[in-house]
């Protein structure tokens, strides 16, 4: 992204903020993720390596430890350890302002991605979209990394897209750099690269691009490389670190909270995103499967290759709750745009700039009450299949 954003994006991150930032007080932030987060991160700070070993050895034992997220996951607990030494407390309340963070900017980037791939009037309908989203905005206000995974694996995504619409040795450096983050914060950065691959034969066969092939092909090397550098540093051996996941492995076909909330068959997610976002959902799909201009024909199938790949390979995982997919979610509101223009469409041209509004703004209104029932009245933590459905009035 160029240093001097330009005005609309501005405008875009001070309307993210104002819409936001009230969100964020009054929330009950009492999740066992969240207080394992304070308290990973105030180990990081008081013992550094040596405090997270020292936990890793209890790891086998150790029931509560198990239902906690991974200590090794430093590339989020790091910048939360940060955060609370800047806010002046090692709490869930500070490490969500770090979440908070990230969504604000999930959405200025994710805007910025959409102008690349289907033009500026898209991009800022679809930023407009990015503010109101119910997942984001609800995960946005926990103590837990999902959003700032969620930016870093659209920042992956967008950086490679560069690697191929631009010539300059920056954009593959900072793919790895941001790569590497993303391997650190979370593993299952490992399936963003089938996604790049389907989209490396995109650009390559369809849109006629040529990347610096060896440059690129270092970037997706070097990132992984430098992981497992750093994990098994901080495990003290390759032995630690594959006798740690091998027993995460095995827990999630053990711990009740897993088992029961989240398993489920591949098109869970599709459930998932109909039950928080109908109106998006619905509108997405009429958007990623209708006739478009051949201005945003190739950022559509990038939209639908990103969107429906990474919701098919992210199905396949252990676990399934929808919050691992939040990255998707841009790609399902560039087609939610896409979708309300093709209908505006079909009007008159007199009435379709008006059509066009107003379907925007029930998307705008329908995103908003969801926010409202399943987050804020809800009081929702996890957005697994069984909640969400219980919140929207399925279950008592």
């Amino acid at each position: 992204m160029p240093m001097l954003l330009r005005h609309w994006i501005w405008l875009l991150l001070l309307l993210a903020i104002a819409v936001r930032l009230p969100t964020m007080f009054s929330v009950q932030r009492t999740g066992w993720d969240e207080r394992a987060y304070a308290v990973f991160a105030k180990t990081v700070d008081e013992g550094g390596v040596a405090g997270i070993r020292k936990w890793m050895q209890d790891y086998p034992t150790n029931e509560s430890l198990q239902k906690s997220p991974l200590l090794l996951r430093i590339g989020f607990i790091a910048p939360a350890m940060l955060t609370c030494k800047l806010l002046g407390g090692f709490t869930p309340d500070n490490i969500a302002w770090l979440s908070f963070a990230a969504g604000i900017g999930l959405i200025v980037l994710g805007a910025h991605f959409t102008e690349l791939l289907a033009g500026r009037k898209i991009a800022i309908i679809c930023g407009i979209l990015l503010i109101t989203s119910p997942l984001a905005a609800g995960l946005s206000r926990r103590g837990t990394q999902d959003t700032f995974a969620a930016l870093l694996f659209v920042a992956c995504l967008y950086f490679f897209h560069n690697c191929w619409t631009r010539r300059a040795i920056v954009w593959p450096i900072a793919l790895a750099g941001c790569l590497t983050l993303a391997w650190l914060t979370k593993e299952s950065a490992l399936l963003l690269y089938p996604l790049m691959l389907v989209a490396a034969l995109y650009y390559q066969r369809v849109m006629h691009l040529q990347a610096r092939y060896w440059l690129l092909v270092s970037a997706l090397a070097i990132a992984p490389l430098i992981y497992f550098a750093i994990e098994f540093w901080i495990c003290d051996g390759i032995g630690n670190f594959l006798e740690t996941y091998r027993t995460y492995s095995g827990l999630q076909n053990k711990l009740e909270y897993t088992v029961h909330y989240e398993k489920g068959p591949w098109f869970r997610y599709l459930v998932d995103l109909v039950a928080i976002a109908p109106a998006v959902f619905t509108s997405g799909i009429v958007g990623l499967s209708a006739p478009v201009d051949e201005s945003s024909r190739n950022g559509r199938s990038l939209a639908l290759i990103y969107l429906a790949g990474g919701l098919l390979l992210f199905s396949q995982m252990p676990i399934i709750n929808v919050r691992l997919v939040l990255f998707a979610d841009m790609f399902l509101r560039l087609g939610a745009v896409l979708g309300a223009s093709y209908l505006a469409s079909l009007f008159a041209a007199k009435w379709a700039r008006g059509i066009l509004v107003v379907l925007i703004a029930l998307l705008v209104v329908n995103d908003s009450l969801q926010f409202y029932r399943i987050f804020v009245a809800g009081n929702l933590y996890s957005p697994t299949t069984f909640l969400l459905l219980r919140s929207e009035g399925f279950y008592p």
